[in-house]
């Protein structure tokens, strides 16, 4: 089977199959499938978490977003 046929089919799974998924492969590949982050993410998701919590209504939802975002181009 080819890579592009197999993500089709995982396209089809539900997000618990999904997660699964993941799971079995980082059990397959461990030194592959990495889930520590750089010390440059940590950091950013830091502070974005930091000026959420000071200001929690001063967010947009997904949806915003994407309009926002489609408005652009």
């Amino acid at each position: 089977m080819s890579v592009d046929a197999l993500l089709k089919e995982v396209e089809t799974l539900s997000d618990a199959e999904r997660v699964e998924f993941l799971e079995r492969l980082s059990e397959l590949y461990p030194s592959r499938m990495s889930n520590e982050l750089s010390p440059e993410l940590a950091k950013l998701l830091d502070e974005r978490n930091a000026a959420y919590e000071a200001n929690p209504d001063k967010v947009y939802t997904w949806d915003e977003v994407v309009a926002h975002v489609k408005r652009k181009k």
